[in-house]
């Protein structure tokens, strides 16, 4: 997992697995390294090949931080087809904005 500041953005990359095993030392990982001043949590999950509802209640532990931080958002970069599904069928859709390269293409033109 790779964790990098930039301005008012935090960006969590290459993460491999989004799962119940995995969510804490993400979650410990990510509040290590917030601050004050983030505004947006960018998990860029391109690398991710696996999530599981451990990984679902993780992305929400996640947002909750983000919120009491003010009005910081968590946007989800490239998540797999499988995770976009749970998102949906759980009526998440609107806690997590998702960017896809093609969203990111269409919105650069």
């Amino acid at each position: 997992m790779k964790i990098i500041t930039h301005g008012d953005t935090l960006t969590v990359s290459e993460i491999q697995e989004l799962v119940a095993s995995t969510s804490g030392s993400l979650q410990s990982e990510l509040n290590a390294a917030l601050g004050d001043s983030i505004r947006q949590i960018e998990l860029d999950l391109s690398q991710t090949t696996f999530v599981d509802c451990g990984g679902l209640s993780a992305l929400v532990a996640i947002r909750k931080v983000a919120k009491g931080l003010g009005s910081a958002t968590v946007c989800l970069l490239n998540p797999p087809k499988t995770l976009q599904r749970m998102v949906s069928m759980m009526n998440m859709s609107g806690l997590f904005p998702i960017q896809t390269t093609q969203t990111l293409t269409a919105s650069a033109a």
